[in-house]
């Protein structure tokens, strides 16, 4: 009973708000029943039949008030419930029975009323009983019975074909009108069901416009702290401040460019990842290297903090495996970070279980464990959710966005792998990384990685044109390449570096993909499909879009290379170099 009375409360609302803009019609049809119950010989029968209309009209404004206007009781739910389905059942056996009384009558015109009352009885409890099976029938069933009555009552005073039609007439209506129910019944749930939809959606909606609002507000706060070392470091630098602290004030900014880099390219990996575009390279590696790679990026900062940073032992045999190393170590990078961050004192440990599985599989398990504030179990819910802090103190405290993690875990399942998080023991957090990786196959020659502050002298007199619609842009390329002796002329967009390519020989071309007017894929198709004399010359890509099909699409127009945004002046060399041949 009681899974019933609660099955019903959702529709009462609505049922209570019909049966109040039906008082005025049920008024009138008690009038009109009086008047026949006086036709049909029964006018003694009136005050009675006015009372009990009375009796039940109250009863059923007294049950269903409560839930009028999409209210519902503030106690006693369950009895209002049951008490409205009373007072529907009372209402219309009372009707049912007074119209039965009027059509045993026998006289054709009150058999006429009787049958329309009967008919507008059923009907009405399609509208009211529209959203409640249970209602519908409650209401409907008592008209039903009166009406499969009547051919019993009038079998002996009437030809058995006459008799037999009518029976078959009112099975007939039954069943048309409960298929008008079904039907209306299956339009409201499904118009209910879309204005639902319609508000999940909005809400969504809503929910996005704040998620945006709160992730521009992050970014906003996160970009402002790198930014500002940057503008200071370089006030001071041009200023001319303590020369002898230039070199201090350049390590700053450089470390606030890398800052803002990183948050970049959370953001960016968080976007490409939630529009499934993430693609992952394969490759053999060994994955100590990656690891000491990691943890070598933050020995210096655990150690400006006092924190000693423990990775697994140098004896420890290679495990080369295949997969991708630059993503593995973005994990590890974020992790490591995290820990640095968040411990004031004491030992962040690394470490890593790698056990040769079956069929040429590696199951790896690495784990950073801190010993940290830690994390509180009520935050570890959240603690992957991007532009999600575990907890309001900690984004004072220490800022960020809170994607590091996020992208972090999404990594790991695009890998086939898991990261997850639980408290460490006294204190701190322990993160663990579970990978299976093939088997891979050891390098025989490992290239030995380039100094990135200094350039090749290759460089020296090299005739590069910059092509880039920013004047900010442009001036950064001038202030790298010039001392080093290259021979720099500039174009603010493709149309003026076409012009310059007519006019003039070049070595290599640094094309800025992005650009008003005349893009930097049209103007190297055109320089391409041109015949001048710098028709085949390198042209080198640059942009802040990283994504593959980008990438692609600018070599199909011609590049030769391709640089990220922002340019990292050893890799700038290395292109240069590589355009040089």
């Amino acid at each position: 009973m009681v899974k019933f009375l609660d099955s019903l409360l959702p529709h009462l609302p609505a049922n209570a708000d019909e049966r109040y803009r039906q008082i005025v019609i049920r008024l009138g049809l008690t009038g009109l029943l009086s008047w026949a119950l006086h036709l049909a010989g029964h006018g003694g029968l009136i005050p009675a039949w006015l009372a009990v209309s009375a009796f039940v009209q109250g009863l059923e404004f007294v049950a269903v008030r409560p839930f009028a206007k999409g209210r519902f009781p503030s106690r006693n739910v369950r009895f209002h419930a049951a008490l409205a389905m009373v007072a529907m059942a009372v209402m219309a056996i009372a009707h049912a029975a007074v119209v039965t009384l009027i059509w045993t009558n026998g006289a054709m015109p009150l058999v006429v009323i009787s049958l329309l009352v009967l008919a507008g009885g059923m009907l009405n409890n399609v509208a009211s009983g529209v959203d409640c099976r249970p209602m519908f029938y409650t209401g409907a069933i008592p008209y039903a019975v009166s009406l499969a009555a009547m051919p019993f009552w009038f079998w002996g005073g009437q030809p058995h074909g006459m008799i037999l039609i009518l029976a078959v007439t009112a099975v007939f209506f039954l069943l048309v009108v409960h298929a008008i129910w079904s039907r209306v019944h299956q339009a409201r749930r499904a118009v209910m069901a879309a204005r639902e939809e319609a508000d999940r959606r909005r809400i969504q909606a809503e929910d996005a416009v704040a998620d945006r609002a709160a992730m521009a507000a992050i970014v906003s706060h996160e970009l402002r702290t790198p930014l500002s070392a940057i503008l200071a470091g370089a006030h001071l630098i041009r200023a001319g401040v303590n020369p002898a602290q230039t070199g201090v004030t350049a390590d700053l900014i450089v470390d606030a460019g890398q800052l803002m880099t990183g948050l970049l390219t959370d953001m960016l990996d968080q976007a490409k990842i939630e529009a499934r575009a993430m693609s992952l390279e394969a490759r053999d590696f060994d994955l100590l290297a990656a690891i000491r790679d990691a943890t070598r990026f933050w020995t210096a900062g655990a150690k400006a903090k006092g924190l000693t940073l423990r990775e697994p032992p140098a004896e420890q045999p290679a495990v080369w495996v295949r997969g991708d190393p630059f993503r593995l170590r973005q994990i590890l990078n974020n992790l490591l970070s995290n820990a640095v961050k968040f411990t004031e004192e004491g030992v962040i440990t690394l470490r890593l279980l790698a056990v040769a599985a079956d069929e040429g599989w590696v199951k790896v398990e690495i784990e950073v464990q801190d010993n940290g504030a830690g994390i509180a179990p009520d935050a570890m819910e959240r603690l992957f959710t991007p532009y999600t802090q575990a907890s309001l103190e900690t984004a004072r405290t220490y800022g960020g966005t809170g994607l590091g993690l996020t992208v972090s875990r999404q990594l790991a399942r695009l890998m086939g792998g898991e990261l997850d998080a639980r408290p460490g023991e006294p204190k701190g957090a322990i993160f663990r990384l579970t990978l299976a990786l093939p088997q891979g196959a050891e390098e025989t020659k490992v290239a030995a990685a380039n100094d990135q502050g200094a350039a090749p002298p290759e460089v020296t007199a090299l005739r590069v044109l910059a092509v880039d619609d920013h004047e900010v842009n442009r001036r950064t390329l001038a202030l790298v390449l010039e001392p080093l002796g290259v021979v720099l002329t500039t174009a603010p967009d493709g149309l003026e570096a076409l012009k310059r390519l007519e006019a003039e020989v070049f070595d290599v071309v640094l094309m800025d993909v992005n650009m008003p007017g005349l893009d930097g894929r049209e103007a190297t198709r055109r320089l391409r499909a041109g015949d001048s004399a710098n028709r085949d010359v390198p042209v080198i890509g640059f942009s802040a879009g990283v994504a593959d099909e980008e990438v692609q699409a600018c070599r199909a127009a011609g590049m030769t290379d391709w640089l990220a945004k922002p340019l990292d002046i050893g890799r700038l060399y290395e292109a240069l170099e590589r355009a040089r041949g």
